[in-house]
Formats: C-alpha cells, structure tokens, sequence
C-alpha cells in the first residue's frame, strides 16, 4: 500500500504503488519514463549506501550544518489537503509561496486523490496558512501536476501535469486570478514533461506534446486571437536509439541571445558505457532564427568517458558570464553523482567537475535543478544523510565559490521522516532564505514544505 512504501528505500516506490493502485490507468509514456527514473533512484541510494565505505578513505570533511536552522511550514496530508508535493517552490513579490501536489485534493482518482495548487502564506504570528487554489478531478480536466510552477508578468499561473492515458489527460494548464478566487483553464492536452519555461511575450516552452515519434518533443505555446496555438520545435527520437538525447527532467533555460540550454535525462550513450539501456542522457542547445525555425545543438553526451557523470535529474541553472550548472545522479569521479559546469571556452563548450561527492552520509547523487543566491553561492538536494529504512532520506547542500576557482562544500541539512524526507528541489529569497518540499515525511507522512536559514 502507498502509506507502506512512502517511509522506505526511496520516493520512487511511492509513485510506482500510486500508479499500481488504481487499477483503471493507463500508464503515459511520460509517467512511465517518470516512475523509471524514481526506481534507479530507488536502486541508487542502496548503492550508494554500499560505495560510502569505498570512498572514506579519499573524503575532504567539509562544513557540517554550518548552524542553519531548519523550521517545517507546512504538513501536507489533512482531510482535503495536497499529499506528495512534487516539484520547486515558486516564491511571489510579497512572499508568498505556490506549488502542486502529485496526489491529494478532492479529486477522485483511486483513494489518492487527482494532486492541486496550492498558495502559503505567512501570517503575523510567524505561521504559515495553506489555501487550496485548485483540485484536479481527472478525465478531461486533467490530473497530477509535476514540476515547479511559473507566474506570467499578469500573475497568471502555469503549470504541467503528467495524466494517465484514457483515466486523466495531461498537459499544460493555467490559473487565472480574480476577486472571486482562480479560474483553471487546460491551454494543452496532449502531454508535458515536469515545469515549463516562459520568454517575455508569455509564450511557453517545455517538453510539451508527444513529438513526431510519440517520445516528447521541444515545444511552444502561444497566445492567439483564438486561444493558445501549439508549435513543435523539435522532436526526440525513441528512447533506445537517440543518440541526441530523449526526456528532459526539467524545463531548458535562456540566455541572453534567447537560446535555449537544457538537458535530457536518457538518450545519448548507451551501454556498456552507460550503466542504463536508456542512456544516460546529453546537454543540448536550441538556436532559433529568424524565420521561426529552430536548430538543435548537442554540447555534451553524459557518459563520455570512464569518470564522466551519468543521468542528470534535473535542469540547468545559468551564472552572470553564461556558465551552465547542473547535477548528475550517478556517476561522476567517486561513482557517487556529481555537480558539473558547462562553459564556453576557446570557441568550444567543456565539461569540468565542480564538486564529488565522497562520503554519502554528508550528501550524494544530487537530484534537483540547483540555483544560485545573490552572492553566487550555489545551493541544492541530494540523497544521502540519514537512512531511511534502507535508503538515504536526502540531504540540502552549499557550494560557494573560492578566490582559487574552487567551490566550498557545506552540508546544510540532513533530512529525517518526522520533518521530511526525498526532497523536491530549493528556491533562495532575497535574504539567502531557502525554501523547499518534500515527497514524504512530515505529520502525516505525505511531504512537508520547508524554509532553512543558512
């Protein structure tokens, strides 16, 4: 049962019971990919586990905790309320925070309900109150939001949600604000990889829609006289044959020339250099020109060579000179994951290390889009820390810059069920506050939203 799997190995097994538990779906390709993607989690962090003992003996103590204060803002679980948040925090100029729940809500999907929006807020006495701005209640209305949300220079909403073929449609949807609440409206219903990205007209950009070989594509949503229209990009190829890379884990990122820089989670190389027969994914570059056409560039392919990182679960985060940042799950010098970055230099991109991770029990296999503070510290999740019941229940992580071009490693947070575990990525407020979810844990043991303060 789901309440079994969510306190053991990893949040994987919490999805893959969800979609085993309702017998009347059937599984898209993208929530497949997603559940394939929680399982090598799953397996990771028994690996992991085993591999701390090898790589004691090279391990640079680094800044444990450093004094920063962990407080939970929310349990997610109450009658009505959102259970498994799924994805990044999005923080508004006044300070309050949005989000989904993969499950939850009012909707009836199974005994799990359809996920939801929801809005905290902070009142005057340093509490934090939770309103439910949406429910989803499957079939053509859609259900289980994943990935962070974005606002539009309107304040509207934005959003993208898994579905489940025939049950649940998924897509992309909007949430309009008024007087009288938020008005939920489906601008497209074929499908979408987890969060979205937006230029300054207000179109949208993601994985969206199944591509012409029925394995995602790059697409794009813009607002017509007539409502929103659709435009592919460009589409992936199957999954067990693109060596151009297949499935993004997160939305791309601009740069200042309105590329496109993003990452895919398979594809690319395959075994045996790869420890997975999907791939282990590339870093790719989507050009446009002025015709409206786009050109698809890959910068690396994971899995290059012997201490190369392997499966990044999240997206890219870009510095003030243009570098990438992003995280691998496995591989990497120690076996372990790695923080990476991609710079141009010399009229060609490389790949350099920023940080391994040598001791699982202060952090390891990174698996969320990292951001950067306004002092260009670098801040993340990654499993490892305590276990739980097999596994590790994950961990929040500093990297901040040295005069030497090294990074400082600091250990900010060890998770642990009663105040969360499996943790869904972190935002940064003005002040250097960090803010975050969780899948599981917490009171009721369906995820909690957290904030750290370093």
């Amino acid at each position: 049962m789901l309440r079994t799997l969510v306190g053991s190995e990893s949040a994987g097994l919490v999805l893959i019971e969800l979609a085993s538990g309702i017998p009347s779906l059937v599984m898209s390709g993208r929530l497949a990919a997603r559940e394939r993607l929680c399982e090598m989690r799953s397996r990771l962090h028994t690996r992991l586990g085993q591999a701390v003992v090898l790589v004691l003996h090279v391990a640079l103590v680094p800044a444990l905790l450093a004094g920063a204060q962990y407080k939970v803002l929310h349990n997610f679980g109450a009658p009505r309320d959102g259970t498994q948040p799924f994805g990044s925090l999005l923080l508004d100029e006044a300070g309050r925070l949005y989000g989904s729940t993969y499950t939850g809500g009012t909707g009836s999907c199974s005994d799990y309900g359809c996920g939801t929006v929801f809005e905290l807020e902070r009142q005057a006495n340093g509490t934090w109150k939770e309103t439910i701005l949406h429910s989803f209640t499957a079939g053509s209305s859609g259900a289980f939001p994943w990935g962070a949300l974005i606002f539009d220079g309107s304040a509207n909403l934005y959003g993208t949600m898994s579905g489940s073929g025939g049950f649940a449609v998924g897509g992309v949807f909007e949430l309009t604000p008024s007087s009288h609440g938020w008005t939920y409206n489906i601008l497209y219903d074929n499908g979408a990889a987890p969060g979205l990205l937006a230029d300054s007209l207000g179109n949208l950009y993601g994985d969206i829609g199944p591509g012409r070989r029925n394995a995602g594509g790059i697409g794009e949503l813009s607002r017509g006289s007539q409502g929103w229209n659709y435009s592919l990009l460009y589409s992936y190829c199957g999954p067990f044959s693109c060596p151009d890379g297949v499935s993004e884990p997160a939305p791309p990122v601009w740069d200042a020339n309105r590329n496109l820089f993003g990452v895919t989670r398979d594809g690319g190389i395959y075994q045996p250099a790869c420890t997975t027969a999907l791939g282990c994914g590339v870093i790719f570059e989507m050009t446009p020109y002025p015709d409206g056409t786009w050109t698809y560039h890959v910068l690396h392919r994971f899995a290059s060579y012997p201490t190369d990182g392997q499966i990044p679960s999240g997206g890219l985060v870009m510095d003030k000179s243009g570098n990438l940042y992003g995280t691998t799950l496995g591989a990497g010098p120690l076996g372990t994951g790695e923080v990476f970055k991609l710079s141009f230099t010399a009229g060609r991109w490389k790949k350099t290390v920023v940080y391994d991770f040598p001791d699982c029990n202060n952090g390891c296999g990174p698996v969320t889009t990292p951001v950067f503070d306004k002092a260009g510290n670098l801040y993340g999740e990654a499993s490892g820390g305590y276990n739980c019941g097999g596994g590790y229940c994950g961990t929040v992580w500093k990297l901040a810059p040295q005069t030497n071009g090294k990074w400082s490693y600091t250990l900010l947070h060890k998770f642990s069920p009663n105040t969360g575990v499996f943790p869904e990525g972190v935002i940064v407020d003005g002040k250097g506050h960090l803010f975050g979810t969780t899948l599981s844990g917490g009171k009721y043991d369906f995820g909690v939203a957290f904030e750290i303060t370093p």
